[in-house]
């Protein structure tokens, strides 16, 4: 009776063994598996992983092109994608994701993949429609003179009317009729400078904004950066040093003068030696003149410096070149040259006897109140010449402040 049993049992595992794998179902692939329910086939699992994951970046994909949809006004985003329209842009991404997402589900639900992607799309464009558009207040910068702030107006309407607004108060208004939608507008600084947008150390003094409303009732506001309307020069700095005669150790040839002018810590002095405790300054941009003498003895003045922007220049009374930037110290170039082709002030231009020297410098801006912003600062100088045969000490060049 055993034998049967034992007969039976072994052909049994002969038609196990024999019967081809299963088939099992899984997302809607078909993967072939063996009687004990595993895989046969590496690549068929890899297969679903790969699905699995192209179907989460088609997701992500989809929800960074639903945000970017309520984007397509922006004009800054405009611009960064150059020639390339923004909304195409977007309009590819979410194609992208719609492939994606497509090859990865079952065709039966093609129909409502479409209707969700047609959602993302629609939503956002909608709420644009219902809202009415909007104001695109761009470009804003100075024209290349830097006498006038330019910016641009953009928008699906005929007319716009705008306003320059200094800490809440309307300093300057105008409107235009806009082309392709788009109106250019240029307004001279002298117009609407109000006082400077920042302080020495980049805190807001006045508070600039650009104020839109279109002919359908839409409106936009826009602050201008503090930068731009930073145009009036306030403040001096002064330091000097004494010019040794270099074929005669014991004479002394006069100075050398560097200013610097903008806007600077007005809790900076001028310290011993002829040095100055600031070691530069806001920077600014901004047209005006700067004029600078020389009293305490015989006075001098060196040639009136303008400023344009920030490039300085003036008539040399040495064989100089009067050209720098304000963007820092600048030399002055005096009334003469040394060997070594330094420029300085001769001392037979100035200077008398030892004793207090000042250093004033006059600043007249363009733009503002019409305030003349003077700067002085004084050392003791004493620039004798010494003869050493006679025991005749030199005097000890710039001293003290004074």
């Amino acid at each position: 009776m055993s034998g049967l049993l034992d007969k039976a049992s072994a052909a049994k595992k002969a038609e196990e063994a024999e019967e081809p794998p299963k088939k099992k179902e899984i997302e809607g692939k078909a993967i072939e598996m063996k009687a004990d329910g595993r895989m046969t086939s590496l690549d068929a699992k890899l297969s679903v992983l790969i699905t699995q994951r192209m179907s989460k970046i088609g997701l992500i994909l989809g929800f960074v092109g639903f945000i970017l949809m309520f984007f397509l006004g922006n004009y800054t985003l405009e611009d960064l994608t150059g020639p390339v329209p923004f909304g195409l842009v977007v309009l590819a991404i979410l194609i992208g994701s719609f492939v994606l997402v497509w090859n990865s589900v079952d065709r039966t639900r093609t129909v409502p993949l479409v209707v969700v992607y047609l959602l993302l799309a629609g939503i956002p464009y909608g709420t644009g429609l219902i809202g009415g558009g909007f104001v695109g207040i761009t470009d804003i910068a100075y024209s290349e003179d830097g006498d006038d702030l330019t910016f641009k107006i953009r928008g699906s309407f005929n007319s716009v009317d705008v306003a320059i607004h200094a800490d809440g108060t309307e300093v300057w208004s105008g409107s235009g009729d806009l082309s392709n939608e788009l109106k250019n507008f240029r307004v001279p600084v002298e117009e609407f400078f109000s006082g400077n947008g920042e302080q020495h150390d980049g805190k807001t003094n006045v508070a600039y904004t650009i104020v839109a409303e279109s002919s359908n009732g839409l409106t936009n506001e826009v602050e201008i950066s503090s930068r731009l309307t930073t145009r009036e020069a306030q403040d001096a700095a002064v330091r000097i040093d004494e010019l040794q005669d270099s074929n005669d150790a014991d004479a002394y040839l006069g100075i050398t003068i560097e200013i610097m002018v903008g806007l600077i810590n007005p809790n900076y002095q001028n310290s011993d030696g002829g040095g100055f405790q600031a070691v530069g300054l806001r920077p600014m941009n901004g047209d005006y003149t700067v004029d600078v003498t020389v009293t305490g003895g015989d006075e001098w003045s060196e040639s009136t410096i303008s400023v344009d922007e920030d490039l300085a220049t003036w008539v040399s009374q040495s064989s100089g070149t009067g050209s720098a930037t304000t963007a820092g110290w600048f030399g002055l170039t005096g009334s003469d040259t040394d060997n070594n082709g330094v420029l300085y002030l001769d001392k037979s231009e100035f200077y008398n006897d030892p004793g207090c020297y000042s250093f004033q410098v006059d600043i007249v801006n363009e733009v503002g109140s019409g305030e003349v912003f003077s700067s002085t600062w004084s050392w003791e100088l004493d620039l004798s010449d010494g003869d050493g045969q006679n025991s005749i000490n030199k005097g000890i060049g710039v001293g003290d402040t004074c």
